[in-house]
This record gives C-alpha cells, sequence and structure tokens, in this order.
C-alpha cells in the first residue's frame, strides 16, 4: 500500500470534519452563556427590603365616617289602643297600624284567667284611640258598662265588641258579627249610612240605629 493510499483511507472526510466543528462550536456557546449568567448573577446587588407601613385596626364604631352611619328606617303610621278587662297587663299600647285585636291582648301580656276570649272578635284591625276590652269572669275584669259609648251616649260601629252592639235595638249575635266582620274586611266605618251595606240591616233597622250609633 503506497502513502497516497494510506492518507486516502484514514484521512478524515469533509463532513465529518464539519459535523465535529459544528458540536464543538455549540459547546463553547453554552459554555459562554452559562458563564454569563454566573458572572451576572454573583455581581448584581443585593435585593432592598421594603418596610411595609403597618395601618391600625379601628374597633372603635363610633371611629367610622359619619357618613357610613347606618340611619335609622323610619317607622310606619301606628295606632294607640287602650286594652282593658281579662288581660294581664292592662294599659295604653302603641302598635302598627295594621294591626289586630288579637295583636293588642299579646301586647298586654295575653289573656288573663278566666277571660272570655270567644266574646271578642279577635281578628278585627284596630283603630287609633280604641278601647280594646276583653270580658272575663274573674273579679275587677269584667266588662264596663257602655264601654264603646262616645261622650253623647252613642256607640262607636268602629271601636264597639260583639257584646255591646248587641245593645242596640234589633241587633243580636248574628248582625253583630255581621257589623265587625264588615269594618275588618273594608276597614272603618265612615258615615252610619254604611250599615245599610251590611247584610240583614234594611232602611227600617238602619232609621232606628242612625240616632243610637256613631262612626
Amino acid at each position: 500500500m503506497g502513502r497516497h493510499d494510506f492518507f486516502s483511507k484514514y484521512a478524515p472526510r469533509p463532513g465529518r470534519l464539519r459535523f465535529a466543528i459544528s458540536r464543538v462550536a455549540v459547546l463553547v456557546l453554552v459554555v459562554v452563556v452559562l458563564a454569563w449568567i454566573a458572572i451576572s448573577i454573583l455581581l448584581a446587588p443585593p435585593p432592598v427590603a421594603q418596610e411595609l407601613e403597618t395601618v391600625p385596626l379601628v374597633s372603635d364604631p363610633s371611629a367610622t365616617a359619619p357618613g357610613d352611619q347606618l340611619s335609622p328606617s323610619p317607622s310606619g303610621p301606628e295606632v294607640t289602643v287602650h286594652v282593658v278587662g281579662a288581660v294581664k297587663k292592662p294599659g295604653v299600647y302603641t302598635l302598627p297600624a295594621d294591626s289586630r285585636i288579637t295583636d293588642a291582648v299579646e301586647a298586654a301580656g295575653g289573656l288573663a284567667k278566666g277571660a272570655q276570649a270567644q266574646l271578642v272578635n279577635l281578628a278585627a284591625k284596630l283603630v287609633d284611640g280604641q278601647q280594646v276590652i276583653l270580658p272575663g269572669t274573674e273579679t275587677g275584669r269584667d266588662l264596663p258598662a257602655a264601654p264603646s259609648a262616645t261622650a253623647g251616649g252613642k256607640i262607636s260601629l268602629n271601636t264597639a265588641d260583639a257584646q255591646t252592639l248587641q245593645e242596640l235595638p234589633g241587633i243580636g249575635p248574628a248582625l253583630a258579627g255581621r257589623i265587625i266582620d264588615f269594618r275588618t274586611e273594608n276597614g272603618p266605618f265612615t258615615s252610619v249610612e254604611e250599615l245599610d251595606a251590611v247584610s240583614g240591616i234594611g232602611p227600617a233597622l238602619l232609621g232606628q240605629l242612625s240616632e243610637l250609633v256613631v262612626p
């Protein structure tokens, strides 16, 4: 084998030589990048710690701004009634305008021993200035005479209970109940003539009652 043949056999081929050079170049580039990152980290200044401002907590509710305080909601219309008779705490009570007699009884502590609640329409709506009377069998708790009469001696259609209405001529338990039901469903009487709308009260009976009752 001649010298020329030897070098031709063992000399590196051009393709392999280019591949080897490329690998070396990539390795050198990687080393340079890593070295640059390491130097940047070592030479970077340490982070400066920043102090956080502390905000004191407000525990006193009065320290809130005036505009943040809740204003009390306005109260609705009310009625003031006088509850007497067979209740535990008779007295004058102020209740919402849409309250009924049962609410007034509850405000007065509830029914007392011997109360005869069946004689009163507990579902009737209250009227401002009304006297609610609960008849009872106990001493000192009986129904007073003429409880719903006005100063002129006439009976009020809006405040009289069933027993008081039965004192009127021609008014029995059934008609008294209808009068109370009428004012409960339609609101207080505004005139005596409205009695004509109550079932069972005709012109003749209305004529008798017109001088004995007021709205």
